[in-house]
């Protein structure tokens, strides 16, 4: 296996997490406010530092298996930035299994554990 980002695709928050080769489990890296930071430039930074060989992105479905208004814009997002600007193989996974990590009790994010389990999901049906 090699090296993986993890991510977690939201309209206004990103949540990334990593799996290194050497490490037994994946990790939270980060959660980026898109309003304030570049999404491309700091997902190309990551890939670069961390020496990433395949993004895996969390891809929303509806119950009955069917295209959401989150999996048009995932779709978007894949086709028109990450393929377009990043030149990595890049793996879709239902997200419906990831159930999606929240406590409402609070204000925190958690969009980097949740993409924790993106890549969980996808290490498990690798």
């Amino acid at each position: 296996m090699n090296n993986l980002l993890g991510i977690d695709y939201g309209e206004r928050f990103i949540g990334l997490a990593i799996k290194k080769e050497n490490v037994p489990i994946p990790y939270p890296h980060k959660i980026i406010d898109t309003k304030t930071t570049n999404i491309i430039k700091e997902i190309n930074r990551i890939v670069e530092k961390e020496s990433i060989s395949t993004i895996v992105i969390g891809y929303p479905k509806g119950l009955m298996n069917k295209e959401t208004r989150m999996s048009v814009l995932v779709d978007k997002f894949i086709d028109t930035d990450i393929n377009k600007y990043i030149n990595l193989p890049v793996v879709k996974i239902d997200e419906r299994l990831t159930s999606k990590i929240v406590d409402k009790n609070d204000n925190k994010r958690y969009d980097d554990l949740s993409a924790v389990k993106v890549l969980e999901t996808y290490i498990a049906n690798d």
